[in-house]
C-alpha cells in the first residue's frame, strides 16, 4: 500500500470559541496611506491629463525625468542609490521649475504632487518603458494642440521624439555619453556615442575594449612597449587608457569613425594622434608615416566580415617589427568561427604567448571574450 503522509496527523477535538460581539455607536474612518504608495508601477494615468493642458513647466520635467539614466560601462546608474537633488540635477530640473510645476501638480496630478514622488520616476521607469502606453503617451504629446509658445512647442516635440525613440532599441537611439569606470583607474572616461547604424560599428562601444583595457591597467609593462599602433580605435576607449597610461599610441579607424574618435580623445583631454587607417589601402596612412613601425599593435574586435582577417594581418605585418607585441581581444560570437578560424590560421607564423577566456557583456548581453598576446 502506498504511504500516505496524512495517516500521521491526528486533527484536534474541535472546541467551539466563546465568541462576543461588541457593538460601537460610532467608528471613525481611518485613512491609510502607505509611505511607498509613490514607489508603485506607474500607469499612463497617473501622468498629466493633456486635455488639462498642464502648464509648460510640468510637461518638459515629465519629459526630462524619463529620460535614459547615466550609461556607465554597460548598465546605467541605480536610481535608487541617488538623492532627489541628484536626480533632478542629471536631468537639468532646476528648483524654480519644480515650484512652478508642483503648484498644479498638487492640484490636478496626486500621483506626482511632491518632490520625493517626482524623484521617483527614473526609478520606475524602466518598467512602464516595457508596455505600449510609454511610447502612447509622448506620441500623443507631440499631436495633441497645447497652449504654448512656438519655441515651447518646438522643444516638447523634441524632447518628446527623444523619449519614443529612446525606447526602440539599442540602435534606434539617438547619442549617449558613455562613462566607463576601470578597475584601479581613478580617471572616468566619457565616450560619445553617435546613433548606431550597421555602417559605422565603430561609433559604439563594445564589451572587449572594456575587458582589454582592465587587463592593460592591471599589468602594463607585460603587454605594452614603445610605440603603439591601435588597428580599428573606435570610440576610442583602450587607446585612450593607454594614453593615460603613459604610452605614445597611435589611435586609428576609418575616415567616417575618426571624426568621432577626435572628439572623445579632446574630451578626456588626450592629446594622441588620431588617423585615418582604411586596411584595404592604406597608402594614405603609409604616406603620412613613411616606413614607420611599431613596438606593439593592438587590435579588439576587429572582425565583422569575411575579408577582415586577411586585412587584419596584412596590418600586421605592414607595421610590426620582429620584436613586436601583437595584442588581439576578440569576443567569440557564434556566427564569427569561421572567420577567427582563419584570422588564427593567418596568424600560425607568430608565436601565443598568453591566451586567456573571460567572460563580460556589452549592450547586447553576456559574452565570452578570447585575449590573446603574440610576437615572432
Amino acid at each position: 500500500m502506498d504511504f500516505d503522509p496524512l495517516s500521521l496527523f491526528t486533527p484536534s477535538p474541535s472546541v467551539e470559541d466563546d465568541i462576543r460581539t461588541l457593538e460601537h455607536k460610532e467608528v471613525k474612518e481611518i485613512p491609510y496611506e502607505d509611505e511607498d504608495d509613490h514607489l508603485q508601477p506607474i500607469h499612463i494615468l497617473d501622468l498629466p491629463l493633456l486635455k488639462l493642458n498642464p502648464p509648460f513647466e510640468v510637461v518638459m520635467i515629465f519629459l526630462k525625468l524619463f529620460q535614459p539614466s547615466q550609461v556607465t560601462n554597460f548598465y546605467t546608474t541605480a536610481e535608487d542609490e541617488k538623492d532627489p537633488d541628484s536626480i533632478f540635477k542629471e536631468k537639468g530640473i532646476y528648483q524654480i521649475e519644480l515650484d512652478l510645476a508642483l503648484v498644479w501638480l498638487r492640484d490636478f496630478c496626486p500621483r506626482f504632487n511632491t518632490i520625493s514622488k517626482l524623484a521617483a520616476i527614473p526609478r520606475l521607469s524602466n518598467s512602464f518603458k516595457l508596455i505600449n502606453d510609454y511610447n502612447s503617451y509622448f506620441t500623443r504629446l507631440i499631436s495633441t494642440p497645447l497652449p504654448y509658445t512656438d519655441a515651447q512647442i518646438s522643444l516638447i516635440h523634441k524632447e518628446a521624439s527623444l523619449r519614443v525613440s529612446e525606447n526602440c532599441g539599442r540602435t534606434a537611439q539617438p547619442q549617449i555619453i558613455r562613462k566607463i569606470k576601470l578597475d584601479d583607474f581613478e580617471e572616468v572616461i566619457s565616450l560619445k556615442e553617435p546613433s548606431l547604424t550597421n555602417d559605422n560599428l565603430g561609433l559604439k562601444t563594445w564589451g572587449s575594449s572594456l575587458i582589454l583595457s582592465n587587463r592593460l591597467i592591471r599589468n602594463p609593462e607585460k603587454y605594452l612597449k614603445g610605440e603603439v599602433l591601435e588597428l580599428g580605435s573606435g570610440t576610442g576607449l583602450t587607446g585612450i587608457v593607454i594614453s593615460k597610461l603613459g604610452y605614445n599610441v597611435i589611435l586609428t579607424d576609418l575616415p567616417e569613425i575618426t571624426p568621432n574618435l577626435r572628439e572623445n580623445c579632446k574630451l578626456n583631454k588626450c592629446d594622441s594622434l588620431v588617423c585615418e587607417l582604411d586596411w584595404s589601402d592604406p597608402t594614405s596612412f603609409i604616406k603620412q608615416k613613411s616606413d614607420i613601425k611599431f613596438d606593439t599593435i593592438m587590435l579588439s574586435d576587429p572582425i565583422y566580415s569575411s575579408k577582415h582577417p586577411y586585412w587584419v594581418v596584412n596590418m600586421i605585418k605592414l607595421f610590426s617589427k620582429s620584436t613586436s607585441n601583437i595584442i588581439v581581444q576578440i569576443p567569440l560570437r557564434p556566427k564569427f568561427e569561421k572567420e577567427r578560424e582563419v584570422l588564427w590560421e593567418l596568424l600560425s607564423d607568430y608565436k601565443v604567448v598568453e591566451e586567456a577566456v573571460e567572460s563580460g557583456y556589452d549592450d547586447f548581453g553576456v559574452m565570452q571574450f578570447l585575449f590573446k598576446l603574440y610576437n615572432l
